[in-house]
């Protein structure tokens, strides 16, 4: 089975040999940036398209095999989900790849998220923060069901470029951004109640686990699971914004990839928790393409 995650940030790929009702082995997971979400609001940028497809048809001309190939499970968030020109990269993939690209709806896209933390971490009470690169999905937790989930625009990349227009930002952008993030937290955080934590997935949650161990010389090779506090990721944010340019680009822990985008990230993060009152980050390192896998190994095919 091959999965494809056509992702606001980047794709990804994932080739794995799955026993029904048993499991499943990860054979081949590989990832490349595109930005998708980095073009005007509902517009897939032309750049990103071309990237996308020259990927995809590089990773299935790489592991194509002989005779019968992979299943392929084909998904799209929030970047492609929105986009008014999103045939001009769903068109191509059908008729020159033979994908059908399932568009997946917000609900879908955290629900999968969701699925995908619980089967992997221990927490019955708590709430979801998928921050991916154009959206943030929310999905409150209570005995180890998702009761309710919502979609936000406030991914790192479209709140990059809606808000930090600047490198080093100015401090009004700065300002700018964190009521921004407020104010749509306002209608959609749950505040947290006793015992809850807050689980959080994507790359911005994975680089802010990856610099507080480099920093704290914590030398566990595996993030996730990892617990940060309030205080972790305000010391991380203070950090990236103390930084310049050239300086955040060095960063034990970053990406150069994710520098121009990882501040943003780590606002919106650290905004979830302190206005929803979450004490606790567990992170989560699984993902979409995971509940994808979850759902096709447990529970038959396709995605309901």
């Amino acid at each position: 089975m091959a999965i494809v995650d056509l992702g606001s940030n980047a794709v990804r790929f994932l080739l794995a040999k799955v026993k029904p009702e048993k499991g499943y082995r990860v054979l081949v997971e590989e990832r490349v940036r595109t930005r998708l979400g980095d073009g005007a609001p509902g517009t897939l940028p032309r750049a990103a398209i071309d990237d996308t497809l020259r990927a995809v048809h590089r990773f299935f001309a790489e592991h194509r095999t002989v005779g019968r190939g992979p299943r392929v499970v084909a998904v799209a968030t929030s970047a492609v989900r929105d986009a008014r020109n999103r045939e001009r990269l769903l068109g191509p993939l059908r008729y020159r790849e033979g994908i059908e690209v399932q568009v997946l709806s917000a609900h879908d896209e955290a629900l999968l998220g969701a699925q995908a933390a619980l089967r992997s971490l221990d927490f019955d009470h708590a709430l979801v923060a998928d921050l991916g690169g154009a959206s943030l999905q929310l999905s409150r937790v209570r005995d180890r069901r998702v009761v309710n989930a919502v979609s936000l625009p406030l991914g790192a990349v479209r709140a990059t470029r809606r808000y930090l227009r600047h490198d080093p930002p100015r401090p009004r952008e700065l300002r700018a951004l964190r009521q921004a993030v407020r104010e749509q937290l306002m209608e959609a955080l749950p505040p947290a109640e006793r015992g809850d934590v807050m689980v959080g997935l994507g790359g911005t949650v994975r680089t802010l686990a990856a610099i507080h161990r480099r920093v704290n010389r914590d030398d566990r090779k595996d993030r996730h699971g990892l617990h940060l506090s309030q205080s972790d990721v305000t010391a991380v944010r203070e950090r990236l914004e103390r930084a310049s340019p050239r300086k955040r680009r060095t960063l034990r822990g970053l990406k150069s990839e994710r520098a121009d985008i990882i501040l943003a990230g780590a606002i919106v993060i650290e905004e979830l928790m302190i206005f929803g009152g979450y004490l606790t980050l567990i992170v989560c390192t699984r993902g979409v393409r995971d509940g994808i896998l979850l759902h096709e190994t447990f529970n038959g095919s396709g995605l309901t």
